[in-house]
């Protein structure tokens, strides 16, 4: 059985940010987390898998020689195994920026990026995508989209040291994940008709990406995976769409379409905050619900980085992988699959139920070809990561979220006679 059971446990939309996000860094430091078997590609020519090995022993040996190596242009590949939100983004990623030696790095000069659209409005630097705020200097190098999510490397410098208190992964005892986590406060929109600035104003509840997860190379630098999911962004907007087509006072002003994203567009993303949690606690008071009593709570204090870092990132969508297959099949009490749809990187199925139960009384579980779940891609739970597995063929359940939760206890082995509903789907 994979230890990521915790990934099933839904976060209420009732709470508050602070609490989920508190809930959602629980669970992600109860997941036992694996180290998968390294998968190797092979390449063009022999030459380049033999310099990728040098380069991964040396590495490894030798920390500081790592910290020397160039960064920009480079995170996926360094870091892509060790997020919670897998994949092999540096095949075929788009490179904005990438630098020749660390030592133009460490100089601070700007290479040269791939830039397709205008800069958004602010204070710049002479390259858009590199920004200098609040101390810190923050690069979006890399990015690579599917249908479902894109996925963004950044580079934060800071010029003064991070808190030591910052880097989890080697001063927090117990401490289960391999990589670290800064939060963000952000406002992120589009290039496209619903999907908007005007379509999505600042604060109006949309979603936005509210952590980073990477690695510290050195007390001054931090490298780190941002995943956006294009499905919620879309979800939302064509839940605004119907709103305001019904007239309500609750859609935003001016939208009033649906939205697709093209093969190409350009997405905003405005970060105002990076913070962490300290490894220093205070009192809060809070009212037990049941009981109406106040309690104790320590809470983490935290170190903030405010400023203003705005950049308009080109993006091409990579379809290739991409596949959709339809299922359309219930049982009798109208519980089933409707599609099941695999990128490169992930899979999801679509729920079907009859009218008036709601989702969150159910659970989607998806196994690879061996029959094992397959984890979550990230704290998205409804979609799964394909990342070193065999997905060729997949088995796809729905059980009742209560029964797989207490009597199965995430047992997979179970799941064939328990669920509500199964179905094998086939990739090509």
């Amino acid at each position: 059985m994979q230890n990521d059971k915790f990934d099933a446990i839904p976060i209420p939309e009732e709470l508050n940010h602070a609490v989920r996000d508190g809930i959602k860094e629980g669970l992600r430091q109860r997941k036992k987390l694996h180290r998968k078997k390294t998968v190797f590609r092979y390449s063009a020519a022999a030459a380049g898998i033999l310099a990728a090995l040098c380069a991964g022993m040396l590495l490894a040996s030798n920390p500081v020689l790592a910290a020397k190596l160039p960064l920009v242009g480079h995170i996926f590949s360094r870091i892509q195994e060790k997020v919670s939100y897998k994949g092999n983004f540096s095949d075929d990623a788009e490179i904005y920026i990438e630098e020749d030696t660390a030592k133009e790095f460490s100089d601070s000069k700007t290479p040269a990026a791939k830039t397709k659209a205008d800069p958004p409005s602010g204070k710049q630097t002479d390259n858009p995508l590199v920004q200098t705020s609040g101390g810190l200097t923050v690069t979006v190098s890399e990015a690579n989209c599917s249908t479902q999510a894109l996925y963004l490397a950044l580079c934060i410098e800071n010029k003064e040291a991070f808190p030591a208190d910052f880097i989890k992964t080697k001063n927090m005892d117990g401490y289960l994940p391999d990589y670290d986590t800064l939060s963000l406060v952000t406002n992120s929109y589009y290039n496209v008709p619903g999907l908007t600035k005007k379509d999505r104003p600042a604060g109006g509840g949309y979603p936005a990406p509210y952590y980073i997860e990477g690695q510290f190379v050195d007390d001054h630098t931090f490298t780190g995976i941002i995943r956006v999911s294009l499905d919620e962004d879309l979800r939302s907007s064509e839940i605004a769409a119907n709103t305001s087509a019904s007239g309500t006072d609750a859609a935003p002003a001016g939208n009033k379409q649906a939205a697709a994203l093209p093969a190409e567009f350009t997405y905003y993303l405005e970060i105002s905050d990076i913070y962490a949690d300290l490894l220093q606690y205070e009192d809060t008071y809070a009212t037990d619900p049941e009981t109406h009593e106040q309690v104790t709570l320590l809470e983490p204090l935290k170190k903030h980085y405010k400023g203003k870092w705005n950049f308009a990132i080109p993006v091409s969508m990579n379809k290739d992988g991409a596949q959709t297959v339809s299922i359309n099949k219930k049982n009798e009490n109208g519980v089933g699959i409707g599609s099941v749809e695999k990128t490169n990187f992930e899979i999801k199925a679509e729920l079907l139920l009859p009218e008036g139960t709601q989702p969150y009384d159910y659970i989607v579980i998806i196994c690879d070809a061996d029959g094992k779940r397959l984890e979550s891609q990230g704290d998205a739970s409804e979609v799964f990561s394909t990342f070193g597995r065999d997905t060729r063929t997949v088995y796809v359940y729905v059980c009742d979220y209560i029964k797989y939760m207490d009597e199965l206890k995430g047992d997979d082995r179970n799941l064939p006679e328990n669920a509500l509903f199964g179905t094998e789907v086939h990739f090509k």
